[in-house]
């Protein structure tokens, strides 16, 4: 409650306000009476104190002081009994309460400093214990409108009722999911646009506390604030907009909003359970899709609800968060499972929403940790446009979601029987990313044209040239012999730099020497020999698409 609704008790009908007279909206929860010397220790925020100055009677510069802690901390006022050992109150403690604003009152002869405390006390918890019945009255109200499976529009409306005024629901996506009836006319169509406008541009600020913003227009609502209330729900963040309040907020109020938002979280929650549920089976669908479990006559009639086509030609986008960034790593620190899901939930919802933003027909999936988009062909941007969009989308994903996020472009799949193909490009041009240990990249499937080239080649003849070429090394799954292929692979991709192969590969160069070595050995040729590197570049490049169709 108020200082100024306080001053209204009986009691303190006859107090005079001497000095402070604008601090009177301060905010008071206790009352305490004190004499000592040592004051000013035991002093509490939204406090106010009644004294009869006994100690500091003689001392003006110690109530100054006094006056100048109490408004630092936050205290409700100073009410002192004069006449008693105090004649009057000095100048300029009048005139330091005046400058920061802190209530100084007078207060009768006829009461006690006891019969006050107490008075004012019992008149605190009594208002305290009517709050409390009214957000209790509150939670039922609006408890029972969920359990009677009222949509989020119903009880928002109800809300809006009881307070008549103007109310947005924004989800964490800066969309506004439920408006009420005033937003029917151009001036408040208008505010509605601005606000999210401004959402947008400040969504980092927003996250970290609860906003108000003033309104200009419309000329009804000049003068007034939207508060922002927040409401929580795993890491989402949706906001619930009120507009036309005064400020600061009753407590009232303020109870009531705060026991709808925690009813709206609730209904939210139960949402998005669903929701993930039907993702769920969606990504199943596509995992099945991969693995060439589902009958062709089967995919469109289950896809054509994700959004799939039978002859139309797809590009795959496949991106992950990126593992490597410590200091990100450590910002996403989960103690469950559900956690986890639920924050990868989170970013297929932020993914989704960009890409609908472009206007392409697409489709988004999770496998495992790696976030699938399938675009439409026929509405692709050129390949600048698209590589600029995806950046301003890491750049969205890390100032929302301080997450690092990278991408692997694929090759074009002509129809949805060549998605697998599309979907293990992209995801091989992540890897090739991770594996030069970059973090926050877009890498595109590059050797499409010479892999498509080799492909028209009998088989025969192109695993006769890679198994004569690569020897021992053309099937092998031993781990030490792994490393020298990806040697091999990094150390022609850097033009054979040594050095530069070292720092990509993380290692010291006398271990890149020392592997090199070891393949000229097992290989029996000179990395010196351009016609030799050549040769190994082009067997590297089978590699990628002849050991899904030749077995060792």
């Amino acid at each position: 409650m108020k200082m100024s609704e306080l001053l209204k008790i009986p009691i303190l009908s006859n107090a005079k306000i001497a000095a402070g007279k604008n601090g009177v909206g301060r905010s008071v929860q206790s009352v305490n009476m004190m004499d000592a010397p040592d004051i000013i220790q035991f002093l509490k925020p939204n406090e106010l104190l009644v004294t009869s100055a006994y100690f500091i009677r003689d001392n003006p510069q110690e109530m100054v002081n006094l006056v100048r802690f109490m408004a630092k901390n936050n205290c409700s006022g100073l009410g002192i009994k004069t006449r008693s050992f105090l004649h009057s109150i000095p100048s300029e403690v009048i005139k330091i309460a005046n400058e920061e604003n802190l209530p100084l009152i007078e207060l009768p002869l006829e009461h006690s400093l006891g019969e006050i405390v107490n008075e004012s006390l019992s008149y605190i918890l009594a208002r305290r214990t009517k709050e409390l019945q009214f957000a209790i009255n509150t939670q039922r109200e609006f408890t029972k409108l969920v359990h009677k499976g009222e949509k989020l529009s119903k009880i928002i409306d109800r809300l809006s009722t009881i307070l008549d005024k103007p109310i947005l629901l924004i989800d964490h996506l800066n969309r506004v999911i439920v408006e009420t009836h005033h937003f029917r006319s151009t001036e408040m169509k208008k505010l509605r646009k601005n606000i999210v406008k401004d959402i947008d541009a400040n969504h980092s600020s927003i996250k970290q506390q609860p906003l108000y913003l003033s309104v200009y227009k419309p000329s009804s609502l000049k003068g007034k604030f939207v508060h922002f209330f927040p409401i929580d729900t795993y890491f989402k963040k949706s906001y619930l907009l009120i507009i036309g309040f005064d400020f600061p907020v009753d407590g009232y109020t303020l109870l009531s909003v705060e026991q709808v938002t925690n009813v709206i979280s609730f209904e939210l929650l139960k949402q998005h359970a669903l929701s993930e549920k039907n993702l769920h089976i969606k990504n199943n669908f596509f995992t099945a899709l991969l693995d060439g479990d589902i009958p062709e006559s089967e995919v469109l009639k289950r896809g054509g609800k994700y959004g799939l086509k039978k002859d139309q030609s797809y590009n795959v986008i496949a991106c992950k968060i990126d593992e490597n960034n410590e200091k990100i790593t450590q910002s996403l620190s989960f103690y469950n499972s559900f956690q986890v899901e639920g924050f990868k939930y989170t970013i297929y919802e932020h993914l989704k929403s960009m890409f609908s933003k472009t206007g392409m027909e697409f489709c988004i999936f999770i496998k495992n940790d790696i976030f699938v988009l399938l675009l439409d062909r026929e509405n692709m941007k050129s390949e600048q446009q698209l590589t600029e969009f995806i950046q301003s989308v890491q750049k969205k994903l890390h100032e929302q979601l301080n997450v690092s996020i990278s991408f692997g472009v694929s090759t074009h799949c002509k129809d949805i029987r060549n998605i697998h193909k599309g979907y293990r490009h992209a995801v091989e041009a992540l890897g090739a990313g991770y594996q030069l240990r970059k973090s926050h990249f877009i890498q595109t499937y590059r050797t499409k044209d010479i892999t498509e080239l080799l492909q028209m080649i009998p088989l025969a003849n192109v695993t006769e040239f890679y198994e004569s070429t690569l020897k021992e090394l053309a099937y092998t799954t031993n781990k030490d012999l792994l490393s020298l292929v990806q040697t091999i692979s990094v150390f022609i991709e850097n033009h054979c730099q040594i050095a530069e192969t070292a720092k990509r590969l993380y290692v010291h160069r006398n271990t890149v020497v020392y592997r090199l070595e070891k393949c000229e050995e097992l290989l029996n040729i000179s990395l010196k020999d351009s016609d030799e590197t050549l040769r190994l570049r082009i067997a590297l490049l089978i590699r990628s698409f002849l050991l899904e169709k030749v077995k060792p």
